[in-house]
C-alpha cells in the first residue's frame, strides 16, 4: 500500500494543467484552460481545466475529477498506477508498505463512505440541473459559471429521494445523509460540497430554499467529516495561499464563496462562529499569516460588540498561540444598521481592497481601551495585550508594537515590565503545575537539587544527590539512546548520551552515572522505575540522521544542521534540529557530548555548512571553467545532477560515475576536490587500492544526493572492487548479514554521486567503462598564468562553497516538476546526433543526466555557460567515450582470443611471440630508449596470429574484426611501442623443426628459425589493461635489445 504521506506529497505537487497537457492540447482562457474533450467526440472545446482547484470538467459529457481521475479514465490506470506515474513525473519516490489488518479495515470503510458521498453528490448535481427554481436561486446569488465549477447540487423536497440510490442504508446513516427511518437529512436545499484539500468530498453544507430553519445545515460528524478539523474552501485556498503564505478567514460557506468569486481564492471558512486548535494547526501548514473577515452583527443583550467581532477578539489569541501572524479586516461600522457579512458587503473586489486591514494586537487595543473606565480595567487590558506580545519572538517587532501602543499608555517601561511579567507568569504556571504533578503522579519531588519521597512512617526518603533533566529519546529499533543533563547538589553538570541498556537495570544505571563523577543513586530499583516513568513521559523524541544529504522528510542534512523550507537551521548544543511538524532530528557530530571526541564522526565534521564565503556562483564557476575547461563544465553539471539524484533515478533507474583520468599532476584529483568544496570543507578521498569493500561501501552510503570521491583507481585492483563499482551505477550497494536483526540480509542503497579518479583508464572491464562519464586530463605541465588561475581557485574554495549548494537546493521543486519531460526531450535530441553512428545506449543515457540537470536549472542559476554550449560538449564527450569503448572492447576480445590460443597450445611462445625484459629498446617509433628498471616487451608475430585469430572467431561464431581495422586499433593503443624485426623458431604441429643442413658450434643440428616483422607492446601495461597472462616460462632480462 502507498503511504498516506507519499500520497499527500504527490497530490500537493500536481499541476493538473501539466498532467492533462501531456494528452490534450490546452489553450489558456483567463483562469482556466480549454481543449477538446478526450472522452467524447467534439469540434468546439467544452473541456475545462481549473488550476486553482486542480480539477477538470467537461460541459459536454459531464466527466470531471482531479489528475488521478484523469489518468485512471484516460489511460486506464489503477489508482496506485496513476500515483506511481505522477510520482515519476514529479520526482517523488513512491514507497509501498505492508498494511495492517486494522489499517486496511479503516481504509476500506473510508473508501466505502467516499464512494457513497460521491454518488450522493452526483445525484444532487443531476437534480440541480433539472430544477429551474434551484438554478434560478444559485445563478442569481453567485453565477452559472461558478456554480458549474464547484458543482452545486440540489436535494429534492421529497423526503426519501436518496432511497433510489443502490447503496447500503447503513453507510448513508453513518454519513448522516438519511436517518434510521430512511428520511433524507437534506430536503429542498441547495447543496454545496465540502471538499478536502485533495478535492475529495467529505461532507456537504446546504442552504434552505424556503423558510425552514436553520438556514444552513452542515453534514453530521463521520469518519470523513470532523467539524473541528475541517475547513470549507481549503481545496482552493491551499494553493491560493501562494508565496505570501496568507489566508483570509470567514465564518460561513457563502462568505467564502463570495471571496472566491472575487478572485480571493486564499479564503477558508470555519462553518461556524468558533475556530478550533485543530483548524489553526491545519492553517499553519498552508500559511503563516491570517486575516479575519468578521461578520458585522448588531450587539445583543447590552454587549459592546456583535458575535462576529467577539469571536475574533477571542480566537485571535489562539491563532497567535499557534505562531500565526494575525490581522483583521473589519466591515466599516454604520451604527449597526442590520447584520452585514463578507457575502453581502464585498460585492466587488475594489470594496474589499479599500477596506482597511489592521494588525490584530492593535485592533484589539482599539476595541478594549475605549471601554476602560478606571485604572484597574486599563491594567487588565495591558496584561491581556502583554500576554499576546510575549508570544512574539522578534524583539524588534515587539518594540514597534510598544511604540504603537504608547498612545494608550505613554510609559514604555510599563509595557516592557508587563511583557516580562507575562513571560515569567507562563514559566511559573508551568513550573508550579510540574511540581504538583510530580508528587501526585509519580510519588516523588525535587528539592535542593535532589529527589525525595515520603517514607512509610511519614518521614522523608532521599533518593539521590543529583537530578536529571530529560532532553531527548533518540528513536532506533536497535540502538536507541536517551540524552540527559545530570546536575548534582553542588551544581556540577554533565550532558550525557545514555544507551537504552544503561537504564534497564539498577546495577547498569549506577555504574553509568558513577562513572561521570560525584553522582550517586541511593534508592532502589522501585524508585528508579518511578523516576523512569517520569523521565520517559517527559522526554521529547528525536530521530538520528544516519545519512547526510537529502532526507525523505524533505530536508537536506549537513553535519551541523539542515536546510529546510528555504533556510538553514543549525543544531543546538545537544545536536538537535527542531522542524515543527516534521519532528526533531539528531546530528550527533556537533553535539556537546562529542565535542572533544575528534576521532568520531570524521566525515560528518567535514560535511558542514559554515557560510563563511560570499562568492557568487557565477564567479566561482567561471574560475572552474577557466582552470579545467570543458572538463570543469561537465563536472559542474554532474554536481548539479547529484544534488537531485533521487529525482533523476526515478526516471533513469541509474546514475553514472564521473571518471577523472590522467597522469599525475594533470589536475584530475583537484577537480574532484573542487566539486566537493560545494558540500564540505575538506575532501579526503579514500584510496581504492588500500580500502576494503566494506569501507568503500560506508563511503558511498554516507550521503544522499551528495558527492563522494574515490581516488587512485587502477585496472589491476581486486575484481570484487570492480564489481562493487559497477553496482554503483544502478544504486546497488553491498549486501551483508545484520546480526542484530535475526541474521536478515541488508543491502545498503547507494544514493550518492561518485567521482572515480586515477592514472589508468578503466577499460579492463567494458561494463564498468560504459557506466562512466569519462573525462581525460592529458596535460601535466602548465604556464605561469595557468598556475596563477589555479591558485586563485584554491583561495576561493578554501572557505567552503556550501552557500552555493543551498541556493541550488532551493530549486528542487522546479527540477522535480520538469526533469521527467526534459530528460525525454534531451535524450531524443542526443540520439538524433548519432543516427549514423552506432553508440552504446548506456553512454548516451549517462551523459544525458548532467546535461538534463543543467537544462532544468539553466533559467534559475547564473553561470557563464549556455545550454547550447553544454550540449555540444556532451555530443563530443559521447563521441570520444564511445570510440574508446568500442576500441577497448574489440581489442580486449582480440587479446582474450590470443590468451585462449596460447593456453590451447595453438600459439607458441618463442615461435609466435616472445616476452623479454629490456633496459634499452628501440623500434620504428622509438630510437634507443633507456629505462632505469628493465621493462617487459611483448613481440608478436602478426601474420600467423592474425590468421589463427580469424580461424578461432569463425569457428565459435564471434565477430571478426577486419585485418586493417585490427591493425589500426592495435597500432593506436596505449600499449603499442612500434614494429621491429625479430627471429622466431619454427614449429610444426607444436613440435620444433630441426635444421639438419646447418650445425651449431658443437657440430649438432640447429633449431630452424625465421625472421618476421613484429608488433612490440609494453607487456605489463597490456596485462593490467586487459587482464591477460601470456607468460609460460622464464622471461629473459637483457641490458640491450637483442638483435636477430
Amino acid at each position: 500500500m502507498i503511504s498516506y504521506t507519499t500520497i499527500e506529497k504527490i497530490l500537493d505537487a500536481i499541476k493538473i494543467e501539466d498532467v492533462i497537457g501531456e494528452f490534450v492540447t490546452l489553450h489558456r482562457s483567463g483562469r482556466f484552460y480549454k481543449g477538446l474533450c478526450p472522452f467524447h467526440e467534439e469540434h468546439t472545446p467544452s473541456f475545462t481545466v481549473t488550476p486553482s482547484r486542480n480539477m477538470f470538467y467537461c460541459f459536454g459529457c459531464k466527466k470531471g475529477g482531479d489528475a488521478v481521475t484523469f489518468l485512471m479514465e484516460h489511460e486506464n490506470m489503477t489508482y496506485p498506477e496513476a500515483l506511481k506515474w505522477l510520482g515519476r513525473k514529479y520526482g517523488i519516490e513512491v514507497d509501498e508498505q505492508e498494511e495492517g489488518i486494522e489499517e486496511k479495515k479503516k481504509r476500506l470503510e473510508k473508501e466505502s463512505l467516499q464512494i457513497v458521498n460521491e454518488a450522493v453528490h452526483k445525484f444532487y448535481r443531476e437534480q440541480f440541473l433539472q430544477n429551474k427554481e434551484a438554478q434560478k436561486y444559485a445563478y442569481s446569488r453567485w453565477n452559472k459559471k461558478y456554480c458549474d465549477e464547484i458543482e452545486i447540487g440540489y436535494a429534492p423536497a421529497n423526503g426519501k429521494a436518496l432511497a433510489s440510490l443502490p447503496h447500503q442504508k447503513e453507510l448513508m446513516i453513518e454519513l448522516g445523509l438519511i436517518n434510521t427511518s430512511g428520511y433524507d437529512f437534506y430536503q429542498n436545499r441547495i447543496v454545496i460540497p465540502i471538499r478536502s484539500r485533495f478535492q475529495k468530498i467529505i461532507g456537504f453544507t446546504a442552504r434552505s430554499l424556503d423558510d425552514t430553519q436553520p438556514k444552513y445545515l452542515n453534514s453530521k460528524e463521520s469518519l470523513l467529516y470532523n467539524k473541528r478539523c475541517s475547513l470549507f474552501g481549503l481545496d482552493v485556498a491551499w494553493r491560493g495561499a501562494g508565496k505570501d503564505k496568507k489566508l483570509y478567514l470567514v465564518e460561513g460557506a457563502p462568505d467564502c464563496m463570495r471571496m472566491h468569486l472575487l478572485g480571493m481564492e486564499n479564503t477558508v471558512a470555519s462553518l461556524g462562529s468558533a475556530w478550533t486548535d485543530e483548524q489553526f494547526q491545519l492553517i499553519s501548514r498552508a500559511a503563516n499569516k491570517i486575516c479575519f473577515l468578521p461578520d458585522d452583527d448588531p450587539p445583543k443583550d447590552g454587549k459592546s460588540f456583535g458575535t462576529g467581532i467577539e469571536t475574533v477578539m477571542k480566537t485571535g489569541k489562539s491563532a497567535m498561540e499557534h505562531h500565526l501572524s494575525v490581522s483583521v479586516k473589519e466591515i466599516p461600522d454604520d451604527n449597526h444598521q442590520g447584520k452585514k457579512d463578507p457575502d453581502s458587503y464585498y460585492t466587488d473586489i475594489d470594496i474589499f481592497r479599500n477596506t482597511e486591514e489592521v494588525d490584530y494586537v492593535l485592533w484589539l487595543a482599539d476595541k478594549l481601551f475605549p471601554l476602560c473606565e478606571n485604572t484597574e480595567q486599563k491594567s487588565d487590558v495591558i496584561k491581556q495585550l502583554a500576554y499576546l506580545l510575549s508570544l512574539i519572538d522578534d524583539e524588534t517587532k515587539v518594540s514597534l508594537y510598544i511604540n504603537s501602543l504608547a498612545k494608550y499608555n505613554k510609559s514604555k517601561i510599563i509595557w516592557k515590565k508587563a511583557i516580562e511579567f507575562a513571560c515569567e507568569q507562563k514559566d511559573r504556571d508551568s513550573n508550579e503545575k510540574h511540581e504538583i504533578d510530580l508528587n501526585k503522579k509519580y510519588g516523588f519531588w525535587i528539592e535542593h537539587g535532589k529527589y525525595f519521597s515520603s517514607s512509610e512512617k511519614n518521614g522523608i526518603y532521599e533518593w539521590s544527590n543529583f537530578t536529571m533533566q530529560p532532553l531527548f529519546h533518540i528513536k532506533d529499533s536497535i540502538m536507541a539512546k536517551r540524552i540527559y543533563t545530570f546536575k548534582n547538589e553542588l551544581g556540577v553538570e554533565e550532558l550525557v548520551e545514555m544507551r537504552q541498556e544503561d537504564l534497564i537495570s539498577l546495577q547498569k544505571f549506577k555504574q553509568k552515572i558513577e562513572s561521570l563523577g560525584n553522582f550517586i543513586w541511593k534508592a532502589g530499583d522501585r524508585e528508579l522505575t518511578k523516576l523512569k516513568c517520569y523521565l520517559y513521559e517527559n522526554t521529547e523524541t528525536a530521530i538520528e540522521v544516519k545519512q547526510l544529504g537529502w532526507n525523505r522528510k524533505e530536508f537536506y542534512a549537513f553535519g551541523n544542521g539542515v536546510f529546510y523550507d528555504g533556510r538553514f537551521m543549525s543544531v543546538d548544543d545537544y545536536g538537535i534540529v527542531r522542524l515543527g511538524e516534521k519532528g526533531n532530528y539528531y546530528l550527533p557530530a556537533y553535539s556537546k557530548i562529542y565535542k572533544e571526541k575528534i576521532d568520531l564522526f570524521k566525515f560528518e565534521r567535514r560535511f558542514v555548512h559554515l557560510n563563511f564565503s560570499t562568492i557568487p556562483l557565477r564567479d566561482f564557476t567561471a574560475q572552474i571553467f577557466k582552470v579545467f575547461g570543458d572538463n570543469g563544465k561537465v563536472a559542474f553539471c554532474f554536481y548539479l545532477a547529484t544534488l537531485f539524484r533521487d529525482i533523476i533515478t526515478m526516471t533513469t533507474r541509474s546514475f553514472p560515475i564521473l571518471n577523472l583520468f590522467g597522469p599525475k599532476g594533470s589536475g584530475k584529483t583537484e577537480l574532484g576536490h573542487t566539486l566537493l568544496s560545494f558540500l564540505m570543507i575538506e575532501n579526503i578521498p579514500p584510496n581504492i587500492q588500500n580500502s576494503t569493500i566494506p569501507a568503500l561501501n560506508d563511503t558511498v552510503a554516507a550521503v544522499s544526493d551528495g558527492l563522494v570521491h574515490i581516488d587512485e583507481y587502477k585496472n589491476g585492483i581486486d575484481p570484487l572492487k570492480i564489481e562493487f563499482l559497477k553496482g554503483l551505477w544502478d544504486g546497488t550497494g553491498r549486501t551483508r548479514m545484520n546480526m542484530d536483526l535475526d541474521k536478515k540480509k541488508e543491502t545498503t542503497a547507494v544514493d550518492a554521486g561518485v567521482i572515480l579518479s586515477g592514472q589508468e583508464m578503466p577499460t579492463a572491464d567494458i561494463a564498468l567503462f560504459s557506466r562512466l562519464i569519462f573525462l581525460s586530463f592529458s596535460k601535466s605541465e602548465f604556464t605561469t598564468e595557468e598556475k596563477a588561475a589555479y591558485q586563485e581557485l584554491l583561495q576561493m574554495r578554501s572557505k567552503g562553497m556550501t552557500h552555493l549548494t543551498i541556493g541550488i537546493l532551493a530549486r528542487r521543486k522546479d527540477v522535480a516538476a520538469s526533469f521527467f519531460d526534459t530528460f525525454q526531450t534531451t535524450c531524443n535530441e542526443l540520439n538524433e546526433k548519432f543516427i549514423d553512428i552506432p553508440v552504446m545506449d548506456r553512454i548516451i543515457l549517462n551523459w544525458s543526466v548532467p546535461l538534463t540537470a543543467y537544462r532544468c536549472l539553466a533559467n534559475y542559476i547564473d553561470v557563464p555557460l549556455t545550454y547550447k554550449e553544454m550540449f555540444n560538449i556532451t555530443v563530443e564527450g559521447i563521441r570520444k567515450q564511445n570510440a574508446e569503448c568500442r576500441v577497448s572492447d574489440e581489442i580486449g576480445a582480440f587479446w582474450r582470443v590470443v590468451q585462449f590460443l596460447v593456453s590451447e597450445g595453438e600459439i607458441i611462445e618463442d615461435g609466435d611471440f616472445k616476452i623479454r625484459a629490456l633496459a634499452r629498446f628501440h623500434s620504428d617509433r622509438f630510437k634507443d630508449v633507456h629505462w632505469n628498471e628493465p621493462r617487459k616487451i611483448l613481440y608478436l608475430q602478426k601474420t600467423r596470429i592474425f590468421m589463427l585469430y580469424k580461424q578461432n572467431c569463425h569457428k565459435i561464431g564471434d565477430k571478426i574484426l577486419p585485418e586493417e581495422t585490427l591493425k589500426y586499433y592495435l597500432e593506436n593503443s596505449k600499449c603499442f611501442l612500434g614494429e621491429q624485426r625479430m627471429t622466431y623458431h619454427v614449429f610444426k604441429k607444436g613440435i620444433q623443426v630441426i635444421d639438419y643442413e646447418h650445425h651449431d658450434g658443437l657440430n649438432g643440428p640447429v633449431k630452424k628459425s625465421v625472421q618476421q616483422r613484429s608488433y612490440c607492446f609494453d607487456y605489463q601495461l597490456l596485462s593490467d589493461t586487459f587482464e591477460i597472462n601470456l607468460e609460460l616460462g622464464n622471461t629473459e632480462t637483457s641490458e640491450e635489445e637483442q638483435h636477430p
